[in-house]
């Protein structure tokens, strides 16, 4: 009987170069990973911002607009878990749309339009911080500038992603390629796209016009900003079942599993809107059941998770250094989901807990966004590692640190630290309470080096022009 010469592998990457071969579609991927990138620098100038404009004498250096530390703390926020998130799911809307479409994709000019939008509402989100008006909302989800200007790009946004997402259920209904579980998590996330937007739109309409206090801005945000969650579920199965797949050279788990789960998810954001229509609007017990509704995100990333936890354990990691940073950032983003869902179920929403469980399940999006990126963007736009060490201390920094702020946080918040506050919890000179405020500080900057470790190795990969 015939044998090949050598054994043949499964690759998770290599279907998908075909349909994203063509020119076209290069430079949109690596457009759409540029401005993820950008995002989270926009970020990181922002927080380095935030901590030189809290110097001791900082302010007679330089003059200061009015409540820059707020505005820029909100900056902050919204480039590093709004846009970012936004041009991940965005990535994989594409990836899907070029795959569905055997690489000729119909209505091909909304990627060249929804680029052009979100880099303008880059600058439009960006200028407010510096400006001496409006007020600084440190709302939930999206915190707001009650400018114009502000609101105005985070319709740019909108807009953007709607055009992404409209092109990808488009190329569904009309598809000529497979439907895959990455392709799939890109199709999810659109949908979730547009289940968020359409409550932003019932909130704002309801509210009767632009925001102008914080209290309306949570108003305005509540509802889509819960739904807008099941976008980053969606989001980090797709990159697990990627680096999966990358880790030990065969699926991870069955497609079908996959993509059960992420209709499961998606009907579930898609349940989310209709709390919109039970309870009086803006009421007291709107916002409970929508806060109530927040386990509703944990059925599939549990459920895939748990499997994919099994799978670690269970199997030997496949050879070559990209399966094992595969398994590294897999291991690391299991590793926060889990312990950040956990924490999650001491959080009453006064104290430092609830960011302690935040930061953790967020942190588990951020590593397998990163991971992704690095693992399957890079590759099929023929820009992938060839040094491999440094990418793994990018993930082990960002990962742990992470870990390290979260646990911080919860021990803080254990002891009465209050959220939006830089001020410690009382009872400062107990060992185990400082030793929380010291994890808070030491993990935040562990993982702020991974961060920037990694937009600097993907960066550079991303720019460098290619032979």
């Amino acid at each position: 009987m015939f044998e090949p010469a050598q054994k043949q592998r499964w690759d998770p990457i290599e279907g998908f170069r075909p349909s994203l071969s063509s020119g076209v579609a290069q430079r949109e991927l690596r457009n759409w990973s540029l401005i993820a990138l950008g995002a989270l620098a926009i970020a990181g100038v922002f927080a380095l911002l935030l901590a030189i404009s809290r110097i001791p004498g900082a302010d007679k250096l330089f003059p200061w607009p009015v409540a820059f530390y707020e505005k820029s703390l909100i900056i902050h926020v919204v480039f590093s878990f709004v846009v970012w998130f936004l041009a991940a799911a965005i990535t994989l809307m594409q990836i899907a749309t070029y795959r569905l479409s055997e690489g000729k994709p119909s209505l091909p000019s909304m990627g060249r339009t929804a680029l052009a939008l979100m880099a303008i509402s880059f600058l439009g989100l960006a200028i407010p911080a510096f400006m001496d008006r409006g007020l600084p909302s440190i709302n939930n989800y999206i915190p707001a500038i009650t400018d114009p200007i502000y609101y105005n790009s985070l319709l740019l946004i909108a807009f953007a992603s709607i055009l992404m997402a409209t092109r990808a259920i488009t190329n569904m209904l009309n598809r000529t390629g497979p439907l895959e579980p990455i392709g799939a998590s890109g199709l999810a996330s659109a949908v979730v796209v547009f289940v968020a937007i359409a409550a932003f739109a019932v909130s704002w309409n309801r509210l009767g016009g632009m925001p102008v206090s914080a209290a309306e801005n949570e108003d305005l945000f509540w509802a889509g900003g819960h739904i807008l969650q099941f976008l980053n579920t969606s989001v980090m199965i797709g990159a697990w079942v990627l680096l999966g797949g990358r880790a030990f050279g065969k699926p991870m788990i069955a497609p079908k599993t996959v993509m059960i789960a992420l209709g499961v998810n998606t009907l579930l954001a898609v349940g989310g809107f209709a709390l919109l229509f039970i309870e009086v609007s803006f009421s007291a017990e709107e916002r409970v059941l929508f806060t109530h509704y927040q386990y509703a995100l944990a059925p599939a990333p549990i459920f895939i998770g748990l499997l994919a936890a099994i799978v670690l354990l269970r199997t030997p990691v496949n050879d070559g250094e990209p399966a094992r940073a595969a398994r590294v950032a897999l291991a690391l983003s299991l590793a926060l989901f889990f312990s950040g869902g956990f924490l999650g179920i001491f959080v009453d929403g006064t104290d430092t807990r609830t960011p302690a469980h935040y930061h953790g399940v967020i942190g588990a999006v951020n590593l397998a966004v990163m991971s992704f990126m690095v693992l399957f963007v890079l590759p099929i736009l023929e820009r992938g590692l060839v040094k491999w060490k440094a990418i793994r201390i990018a993930f082990w920094l960002y990962g742990l640190g992470q870990l390290l702020h979260s646990l911080g946080l919860f021990v803080a918040g254990g002891y009465g630290a209050p959220r939006k506050v830089a001020g410690t919890a009382p009872n400062f000179d107990e060992i185990i309470n400082w030793t929380g405020h010291l994890g808070i500080g030491v993990g935040g900057v562990i993982a702020v080096i991974g961060g920037i470790m990694f937009i600097w190795i993907t960066g550079r990969r991303l720019i460098q022009r290619t032979h």
